[in-house]
């Protein structure tokens, strides 16, 4: 090898070692703590056939136990009254039902089981939480569903930003339907997840479905925070 294709061989391995070393990897996990509480509301408002409808959730989480892997067992509160609640089930129906309190096994990789039989899910916010430490611009697919909805979601870290003054990892999700999925589900979402805990703190969505001849349009709007940040 010529003293000059030596001297481009190393400058080429030293560019690639500053571009390494310049971009960092990620560990997106959830970090599960022995009472902590967070406090979430989800906002829906969609149209379908030609009717507007909103729907508005408030709930906490509080971690009740941690086990030696890091998953957690924690009890989900719904913030309503009987009639709020009432009306919240009507909506959420399809979906499983929708109690005051229910128990949950939650895990860093953003997994959430429910304990309680045919429990509507709210969170599974699995799709943001990649499996492996990811850089800037990394993309990773996901698939996840309820029921008969199955939905595949293509990721993308976009970078670290300030949200209310917190540093969040700010995620892109494209969402395409699986083949067999009913109803059909399509979109885009922009996802913060807290950078030191991560905990989901912010979606905002715009979100398309169809089975068969109805269709609908959603906009999708989740915020969290710890309750702690309250006092």
């Amino acid at each position: 090898m010529s003293a000059w294709a030596q001297r481009a061989l190393l400058g080429w391995l030293a560019a690639t070692l500053l571009v390494a070393c310049g971009e960092p990897e990620y560990t997106i996990k959830r970090t599960l703590k022995q009472g902590e509480q967070w406090r979430y509301t989800l906002q829906l408002q969609g149209e379908l056939q030609g009717q507007t409808d909103s729907l508005k959730l408030e709930y906490v989480d509080t971690v009740q136990s941690v086990a030696d892997d890091g998953s957690a067992i924690a009890e989900r509160t719904i913030q309503a009254t009987p009639e709020q609640l009432k009306q919240l089930q009507a909506s959420a129906d399809p979906f499983g039902a929708l109690k005051p309190q229910t128990r949950w096994k939650l895990f860093p990789d953003g997994r959430e089981t429910p304990l309680d039989k045919d429990a509507f899910v709210i969170g599974a916010f699995t799709y943001a939480y990649p499996d492996r430490p990811v850089r800037v611009g990394a993309q990773w697919g996901r698939t996840d569903g309820v029921g008969s909805l199955r939905v595949k979601y293509l990721c993308r870290l976009e970078g670290v930003e300030t949200l209310d003054g917190v540093r969040c990892y700010k995620i892109t999700a494209q969402v395409s339907p699986m083949p067999d999925s009913l109803p059909q589900m399509s979109g885009e979402m922009t996802v913060y997840v807290d950078a030191e805990r991560g905990w989901m703190r912010q979606i905002r969505g715009t979100l398309k479905m169809q089975a068969g001849e109805l269709e609908g349009a959603f906009q999708l709007q989740l915020r969290g925070a710890p309750v702690e940040d309250e006092s």
